[in-house]
């Protein structure tokens, strides 16, 4: 668990990393003992919260559009216990500690009962209730606070930037369409050039990633993090409803992009060719929807805010093995980005089955592994349900090798190093290989697949370990 933070009193937007949906009240309600829940982020008012420090590491969390506070109902100790808003009377279940989470997150914590405010039920949907759970560091108890930008007033037009200026700094971001609420996106994620542009719903997977650089001549280039390549208006055309898609850098004019800012915290995003803007096609709210090129029209399907996402993920040197201190017994074990639980396709018992992700269960033996000490800071790692070992199928040496489980040999491909890493996490490395088990492709899923990959230090290859007391 992070230590809390000292953030600045102010207005925020509050992004859950599990489904990208932000905070908000039901029906935008002024009354007491409405309930809190998350929403596609639209910008309004029930969606902006003010934290105001009350000087011993807590706060009070009032809604814009209520004045009314976050309660957990009934001052409840219980997990699962209802989230609303009440006027503000000082009780500790209006007060909140906010504590790192990690890349950018933090986690929201109860006065009266340290719990956390969680998306109950890892639900994905607009309307999923928020409520109160003791803190197993899933992404439905992340948040990442975005500060609300302060109204100047709306423009007709967007106001140019000047040459070399920078709207935002270098960095990843999220891109996200005002009309829709969805996020700029690769097309079924794919690393080939010449990939259609689309939206979709808030993953925060690679594919969803923006790297903005500053050209220094008033423009960006802008790429994306999981192919590396840039966003480009297909062969330089300059019509309306141009395509836009992925494209190679080259430094060519149709892939570099000019922004001008835009009313209450928007951007446009312009090509530097033809001056005319990124536009989600026909303003078509689906999953999937083409975006194009279209001349400025002020349309909130023109407008897209730019979100600051977690950084790059980089080589590292793994941190130290816990081979001499990590004492043998039964685990869960839960991926840092994604939330879920490392388990068995289906709960099979058969040898060859493929090793995912899913919502953690503790009654779920499939998601129960005995970690066992073998010896010069190796681990065998067994699941409880089917007897069979984790193992690198074929004992293949490569990136991208599938995890299965198997009967344990004492194979090298079924032994693993246990390295420490920040905030209680540990990161797992094959012995053959030295490659760490990780979360493929950042998919946040249920049955996501397992996959060896050289070390990053990525969340996606982090690993927290809960010792498990049920019985087996």
């Amino acid at each position: 668990m992070g230590q809390s933070m000292a953030m600045p009193d102010g207005t925020y937007y509050i992004f859950n990393k599990f489904s990208g949906k932000v905070m908000d009240v039901t029906g935008a309600s002024k009354d007491n003992t409405a309930n809190i829940q998350v929403s596609d982020p639209v910008e309004t008012r029930s969606q902006q919260w003010q934290f105001m420090s009350l000087g011993d590491g807590y706060y009070k969390i009032i809604n814009v559009n209520s004045g009314k506070a976050i309660d957990v109902a009934g001052v409840s100790t219980d997990n699962g216990a209802n989230v609303q808003q009440w006027e503000y009377g000082g009780g500790e279940n209006q007060e909140f500690a906010v504590r790192a989470g990690g890349d950018g997150y933090v986690s929201i914590h109860s006065k009266h009962t340290d719990k956390v405010l969680e998306i109950y039920g890892w639900q994905a949907n607009s309307g999923a209730s928020v409520k109160q759970w003791d803190f197993i560091a899933g992404s439905n108890q992340l948040w990442m606070l975005i500060p609300v930008p302060s109204t100047t007033g709306v423009s007709t037009n967007p106001s140019p930037m000047t040459a070399g200026s920078a709207v935002v700094a270098d960095g990843i971001y999220l891109i996200g369409n005002k009309w829709s609420g969805k996020y700029l996106e690769v097309q079924d994620g794919s690393t080939e050039r010449d990939a259609t542009i689309e939206v979709g719903t808030g993953t925060f997977l690679a594919d969803q990633q923006w790297k903005f650089t500053n050209l220094q001549n008033g423009y960006y280039k802008i790429e994306n993090v999981n192919s590396g390549m840039a966003l480009d208006v297909q062969e330089a055309d300059q019509d309306d409803g141009a395509k836009i898609l992925q494209w190679p850098y080259s430094g060519a004019v149709n892939s570099e992009w000019v922004l001008r800012q835009a009313a209450d915290g928007y951007v446009t995003i312009h090509a530097r060719h033809s001056d005319k803007v990124v536009d989600l096609h026909e303003w078509d709210l689906a999953d999937g929807a083409d975006v194009k090129q279209w001349t400025y029209s002020g349309g909130a399907n023109q407008l897209w805010m730019l979100i600051p996402g977690p950084p790059a993920p980089v080589p590292v040197a793994a941190g130290p093995s816990l081979g001499g201190t990590l004492a043998s017994g039964l685990y869960n074990i839960g991926n840092k980005y994604s939330g879920l639980a490392l388990d068995v396709d289906g709960a099979s018992m058969d040898k060859q089955k493929d090793v995912e992700l899913n919502a953690l269960d503790f009654g779920r033996k499939s998601q129960v592994w005995y970690i066992e000490a073998i010896g010069d800071g190796y681990f065998k790692i067994l699941n409880v349900n089917s007897g069979l070992g984790l193992d690198i199928s074929g004992a293949s040496k490569e990136d991208g090798a599938n995890l299965q489980q198997y009967p344990y040999k004492q194979g090298e491909n079924q032994q693993f190093e246990i390295r420490q890493a920040a905030d209680g996490y540990v990161s797992i490395h094959s012995r053959h290989a030295d490659k760490a088990i990780e979360l493929y492709n950042w998919d946040t899923s249920e049955g996501a697949t397992v996959k060896q990959y050289e070390f990053t230090g990525g969340a996606n290859q982090m690993w927290k370990l809960l010792p498990y007391y049920g019985t087996v």
